[in-house]
């Protein structure tokens, strides 16, 4: 008899039979087959010698002494350990209710006596083919298990009825929730008493259902300090043959630093910006101060009439007016940067930032033009961005124009396949060539050889238009102009106020 054996051998078999004659004769068909073999003669010795040989699969008779073959396979089934193992029940009688009784005890198949040695041996290689397959499998789920289980995003996956199928521990660890454990088989309902995000993850997977894409949102979750301050929620449909809709699997991932350092890239290039302005602002400004000190001076003078004094604090009050005015405006645009999440229309926030950029003086021959037929737009998120976006369009420009020149801004609505606005900066500058045309949304890259781009303000302006779940396209011509089209999604119906994102 072979002794129990140890070691990966895939190809181990136990034989459990009380003839002599029959376990030596299988013993030895298999061995010159190839495989490791172990015998044991009754049932009790064969649940021992199952646990030290550890064999892949198990050639069992039924009538055997102290412990007959179905409890046998009874037990192994009821055994964690070893419930896996392929059991072949080796039968004189193999009846119809004897089959179904070893079924139901746990077999995976019968061979009857007697049988020939290759009807055994091509039974016993298609299950240990089956069995090398399933822990294939098993190694595999195990493997990519640990995967999102380490993941650094939390994970979640949601049945078509809305239900929480699989969840990693990483997503607990991103929520500030106590004394509340997040299970399989709760429901997105029963999910939204213990955070109010999984309110949002209720939207956004409903979202997915009804249009079968991935849907992105970023959001602002007011977590206490040790929580991330700004998430991103990221829904992406699964679909299975077998479903009536498609899973939905949610990924959850801390953006804080990611946004963080967006928030500063941005700032710079508002300064950037604002540099640019300054020079035509401080033009601006001091034309009507020059007024105002001119008028200072006259009053100082002795013998100014009575009319002629209304005449000199008009002309002062109408100049400090329109300092205020200056002023007022530039405020708008440099104001601290803060996560928005109110609606606003599109035509009168671009008319304003249209006002800001004639202050701009490097170039009095460009003309701007805004070309809309007055459409209804309203976008939700932030005015200070979208004003930024445009503010480093126009500059872009306007910087490409060399003398008399036109930028146009046209605005329109379209209804597909979404409701969206579409944006068109359009001018006749010196074109950008074809070969850059990839880059120049990358950060730090510039086309100005005089050094005062940042390389920041297209990287800047891509950026604001996917917070706004928007796209940004470019197209160009050496000598006769570029045109960037931007187009973003509409404020719907089933955005909720109450949720603050970007």
């Amino acid at each position: 008899m072979n002794q129990p054996a140890s070691g990966d051998n895939l190809n181990r078999v136990l034989i459990i039979e009380d003839e002599p004659d029959i376990s030596d004769y299988l013993q030895e068909t298999l061995t010159l087959s190839g495989y490791e073999v172990c015998q044991a003669f009754d049932g009790l010795d064969g649940l021992e010698k199952i646990r030290q040989f550890k064999p892949n699969l198990l050639l069992l008779d039924i009538m055997m002494p102290k412990l007959n073959g179905l409890e046998v396979c009874r037990r192994i089934r009821a055994d964690v350990d070893m419930r896996s193992l392929r059991v072949v029940f080796i039968t004189a009688k193999g009846s119809l209710e004897e089959k179904l009784e070893g079924f139901e005890a746990g077999a995976n198949d019968f061979i009857v006596k007697p049988f020939s040695s290759s009807e055994l041996l091509a039974r016993i290689e298609a299950h240990l083919r089956i069995d090398n397959l399933a822990r294939d499998l098993e190694i595999s789920e195990r493997r990519y298990r640990q995967l999102i289980e380490n993941s650094p995003d939390g994970i979640m996956l949601f049945s078509d009825q809305s239900k929480l199928v699989f969840v990693n521990s990483r997503f607990n660890s991103l929520l500030p929730v106590k004394d509340v454990t997040i299970e399989p088989g709760m429901s997105i309902k029963s999910l939204s008493a213990t955070s109010p995000i999984f309110g949002e993850i209720g939207r956004l997977t409903a979202k997915v259902y009804e249009t079968r894409l991935i849907v992105t949102r970023t959001m602002i979750t007011g977590f206490p300090r040790g929580f991330p301050s700004v998430l991103e929620i990221r829904g992406i449909p699964t679909e299975l043959s077998d479903a009536r809709k498609p899973l939905v699997q949610v990924v959850l991932r801390d953006v804080t630093e990611k946004h963080n350092m967006e928030k500063v890239l941005a700032r710079t290039e508002k300064i950037n910006a604002l540099g640019i302005l300054t020079a035509g602002i401080a033009h601006e400004i001091n034309n009507p101060l020059t007024g105002i000190s001119n008028a200072v001076q006259i009053l100082q003078k002795d013998g100014t009439d009575e009319t002629k004094r209304r005449e000199i604090f008009d002309l002062i009050l109408t100049n400090i007016g329109r300092i205020t005015r200056i002023i007022d405006d530039l405020r708008v645009f440099s104001r601290q940067e803060r996560f928005e999440g109110n609606h606003f229309d599109l035509v009168p926030l671009i008319e304003e930032t249209l006002k800001l950029l004639r202050y701009q003086r490097e170039n009095d021959k460009i003309e701007i033009q805004f070309l809309h037929a007055n459409p209804s737009c309203s976008l939700r998120g932030s005015k200070n961005q979208f004003q930024q976006l445009l503010v480093n369009l126009l500059l872009n420009s306007s910087q490409a124009i060399t003398g008399a020149g036109q930028i146009t801004v046209e605005l329109a609505r379209v209804e597909t396949p979404v409701p969206s606005a579409v944006i068109k900066v359009s001018d006749s500058g010196c074109g950008i060539p074809e070969d850059q045309l990839e880059q120049i949304f990358d950060p730090f890259f510039t086309t100005k050889r005089d050094w005062h781009g940042t390389g920041l303000g297209l990287a800047v302006s891509h950026r604001i238009v996917q917070l706004f779940k928007g796209a940004i396209m470019v197209t160009s011509k050496i000598g006769e102009g570029t045109t960037f089209t931007i187009t973003l999604p509409l404020e719907t119906q089933d955005e909720n106020p109450a949720i603050r994102k970007n």
